[in-house]
């Protein structure tokens, strides 16, 4: 796939982007975990959303529910 193919991976906790990085106490964040064949991933600043990814969830919908669920 061409650099030019690609399609934007967006992160399962935030929402950023390849091209819209979020910030962190350690400058803009970077990959944890990305699915380039779903376009999903973990970033650097959501790593709570990381044990959701390790038990399947590869949406914003999905993490958000697990969060409520725990906290509700």
């Amino acid at each position: 796939m061409k650099q030019s193919q690609l399609v934007l991976a967006h992160c399962i906790g935030c929402g950023c982007d390849d091209h819209h990085s979020c910030d962190t106490d350690y400058g803009k964040c970077t990959w944890i975990i990305v699915d380039r064949e779903l376009n999903v991933g973990v970033c650097s600043g959501c790593e709570e959303a990381l044990a959701a990814w390790q038990q399947g969830a590869r949406t914003a919908s999905a993490v958000q529910a697990r969060v409520m669920h725990r906290h509700g």
